[in-house]
């Protein structure tokens, strides 16, 4: 009986064993089917995404890829950008792979356009814009490549010859080039050296390579950059006309001619105790009568042969003088002022002169011109302040207000030679309190006093430049451009601030007078003694040049001392010629010879004129990338996006 139920519990035990078995069987192959269904899973889904990055990426390619297509099409011609609103450049439009495959299943729209302002003042923008969608789901990508024209205004060097006068010029002697250089011909380096701290790039070649240190490399064979036309700087007249600064020169010659002359004035209107705010910026306009060129130069009459030559009469001299402590006729206190020599021989000079001082109650003109600290002999161009001993005379006014020495302040409208263009008969009140010896004559820059300028300038004619600029302007001139005295920024451009700049467009050249404040002159012939007769020995000038017609030059480069001044230690005839700003001309000009003669270059790069070119300054027609911008495709709207990206419209 026991065996029989010890048999019949086994049986049981083994039953309940074999369900188990069973039940853990089940469990694994359901266990393993579930991993195997969540590897089938998550094999399909990395498919997907992988699947959705790739067209990503390949959507990505394709707007990238037109992008590019669309800025080439624009630098191969930029005519194919339109003035206003914006052009289909591509349309559902299959692109071809870097596999030389058409990238099936993606279609491009291509559309650009001109934005932010477009009337040309502050540079000329454009962008660019792809769509690349796939044509499946009708997912996309969209990319705008914003774009600026490159204005000139951004060389330090440009030329579109590298010879003047049949003759191959040279970088040489160690020339130090900051800034970027481009020459539309070859670029020639002697075996004396020279280095370019910013990129060069010629469509020619670099003849002497080897002899250049080239900090940030160099290409060759470029597609040449044109020079603009004359026709494409036409609207620059109408520019200036817009703004009342449109005039009319009464000669068109060479610099010899030129009898109309612009000096920019930097007046201290807040009496702050400087000149460099906005309000401050200003001009005045002298003309010449005929044959009166000399007088408006400020010419020094003798000639100059080796080292000796004739002197001018002391009547002739009514450009230049010197300065004299005398009594003020209309009270007690003593005076510095300033007399031509002209007047040196008069009874009224030899009255109020100390008749001990050298050069005073008469003297010669080697005396007078021979002046040193504190009373030294200058010259002034015709018409300036200075000169009123000379200009007064016959004009009107009281014996004592011509018989004296003149300063800043004894401004003389209108002389027997001259006269200066009247700007209002109801002057500013500020500018009045402020200046009032000349405020109906000034012609304000700032926006403030004349909200209708442009920034721009226009003479049609020949006109010479002088004085100190506190603005931004454009100057253009389709005949030649002198430069009279130094032409300074209110805000020196070594501070790095792009607070003022000045371009200079001449469709002649753009010449630096030989006069008796740019070139040393001599007052004695035995032995021959020769000195600046200048504030300064030097000629500063800031500006971006720009000479259509043939080159920047000095006027008798070639002529006069080769020992008189000297530029940093190394004696010449004229002394440094300092040029803060760039240069672009079609030829290569002189400024000065290996033998001394002329000026000695030191020339600097203002970056000013890549951030802050000069307003309406030509640019080559290359676009340059700007900034990228990624959008939404699904919100994207053509026609509402080029409408939100040109303002002025």
């Amino acid at each position: 009986m026991k065996s029989r139920i010890r048999s019949r519990v086994r049986r049981l035990a083994l039953r309940a064993r074999r369900g188990v078995a069973l039940f853990i069987s089940l469990f694994f192959v359901a266990g393993i089917g579930a991993l195997a269904l969540s590897a089938i899973y998550l094999t399909a889904n990395a498919s997907l995404i992988s699947q959705s990055y790739e067209k990503e990426d390949q959507l990505r390619y394709a707007a990238e890829a037109a992008l590019a297509i669309g800025k080439s099409s624009l630098n191969f011609n930029p005519a194919a950008l339109p003035n206003t609103a914006f052009v289909a450049m591509m349309t559902n439009k299959t692109l071809i792979g870097g596999d030389g495959q058409p990238m099936n299943g993606i279609t491009v729209n291509l559309y650009a356009g001109p934005t932010g302002s477009t009337s040309g003042q502050f540079g000329r923008f454009a962008s660019v814009v792809a769509e690349a969608r796939d044509a499946a789901n009708h997912t996309g990508f969209v990319r705008r490549l914003e774009l600026t024209q490159e204005s000139f205004a951004k060389y330090a060097y440009w030329t579109n010859s590298e010879t003047n006068s049949g003759s191959t010029i040279y970088f040489a002697n160690g020339d130090q080039l900051w800034g970027p250089v481009w020459s539309n011909d070859d670029l020639n380096i002697a075996s004396s050296g020279a280095t370019f701290h910013d990129v060069v790039g010629t469509a020619g070649a670099i003849n002497g390579v080897g002899y250049g240190n080239f900090s940030k490399g160099y290409s060759t064979n470029q597609k040449p950059i044109q020079l603009p036309s004359m026709s494409t700087l036409s609207t620059l007249a109408g520019l200036a006309g817009v703004g009342g600064m449109s005039y009319s020169p009464p000669t068109n010659g060479d610099e010899s001619t030129v009898r109309m002359r612009v000096e920019f004035v930097a007046a201290d209107i807040d009496g702050n105790g400087d000149s460099t705010s906005a309000n401050e910026g200003f001009y005045r306009i002298y003309t010449a009568t005929s044959g009166n060129a000399n007088w408006l130069r400020g010419d020094w009459n003798g000639t100059f042969n080796g080292s000796s030559g004739s002197l001018p009469t002391l009547s002739s001299l009514i450009n230049c003088g010197d300065w004299h402590i005398v009594r003020n006729p209309n009270n007690s206190h003593l005076d510095t002022l300033f007399f031509p020599a002209s007047v040196h021989s008069s009874t009224w000079f030899a009255a109020i002169s100390n008749p001990s001082a050298p050069g005073d109650a008469g003297g010669t003109v080697s005396t007078i011109m021979g002046h040193t600290t504190p009373r030294p002999a200058r010259c002034y161009l015709g018409g300036d302040p200075h000169l009123s001993p000379v200009t007064r005379v016959g004009q009107g006014y009281t014996t004592a207000n011509t018989q004296k020495g003149g300063s800043d302040t004894t401004f003389t409208p209108t002389d027997s030679r001259g006269s200066w263009m009247l700007y209002t008969s109801t002057p500013n009140s500020t500018i009045a309190a402020a200046r009032p010896w000349d405020p109906k004559y000034l012609f304000p820059l700032y926006r403030g006093y004349n909200t209708a300028t442009k920034g721009v300038m226009y003479f049609n004619g020949t006109i010479g430049v002088s004085g100190v600029v506190r603005s931004d302007l454009t100057l253009y001139s389709p005949n030649t451009v002198v430069i009279l005295d130094d032409l300074r920024y209110a805000t020196d451009p070594a501070r790095g601030l792009c607070v003022d700049i000045l371009g200079i467009i001449s469709g002649a050249n753009v010449i630096v007078a030989d006069n008796s404040l740019n070139s040393p002159e001599y007052f004695k012939t035995s032995p021959a003694t020769i000195k600046s007769l200048d504030d300064t020995q030097d000629l500063y000038i800031h500006a971006v040049i720009m000479a259509l017609g043939t080159s920047f030059q000095v006027e008798n480069f070639d002529q006069g001392p080769t020992n008189a001044i000297g530029c940093q230690g190394n004696t010449n005839g004229r002394g440094c010629l300092y040029l803060t700003g760039g240069l672009i001309q079609n030829n290569r000009g002189a400024v000065g010879q290996v033998n001394g003669h002329g000026f000695t270059k030191r020339y600097s790069y203002d970056r000013c004129g890549v951030v802050n070119p000069p307003p309406y300054f030509p640019t080559t027609g290359r676009f340059l990338d700007n900034r990228y911008y990624e959008l939404d495709p699904v919100k994207f709207n053509v026609n509402q996006l080029f409408l939100s990206l040109t303002p002025d419209k």
